[in-house]
């Protein structure tokens, strides 16, 4: 009997865990499933599951879009640099950006800016989290 309460009870609830689910949970989940270009509802309205990265690289791929966006990148990766959180990789992805755009491949370069646009971003996004929660690395 106990088993078909708890069940039942868990039933019940599952739809207030699933109205509690915050967008970021709702992408990252969406994101993982289906990968990039799907559509997905949230509180009644379509998302796409693109980062924003993605969007900013699926314009026209000209010489200046692609420049455009790679001085973005070297931006926010000189933003998470400063804050001591950048990745490595990062720095290659820009040098391996520039040398798309000079060699005329525009879209592999905003490709590879975007790629360097994020990682920054998530870097900064790094940082926060351990400012919040440099408890957690204490050893007890």
């Amino acid at each position: 009997m106990k088993k078909g309460l708890i069940i039942a009870a868990a039933l019940a609830l599952a739809p207030t865990f699933a109205a509690a689910e915050t967008f970021q949970e709702a992408f990252e989940m969406n994101r993982a499933m289906y990968g990039k270009n799907h559509m997905f509802t949230w509180n009644g309205k379509e998302y796409s599951t693109n980062h924003q990265e993605e969007v900013e690289a699926s314009v026209e791929a000209t010489k200046a879009n692609a420049e455009d966006l790679l001085a973005k990148a070297k931006a926010k990766n000189k933003e998470v640099a400063e804050l001591g959180f950048e990745w490595k990789l990062t720095r290659g992805l820009l040098k391996d950006a520039k040398k798309a755009i000079d060699g005329g491949e525009y879209q592999k370069a905003l490709d590879l800016a975007a790629q360097a646009k994020y990682h920054a971003r998530i870097g900064i996004q790094q940082y926060h989290y351990a400012q919040k929660n440099w408890h957690l690395s204490v050893p007890q």
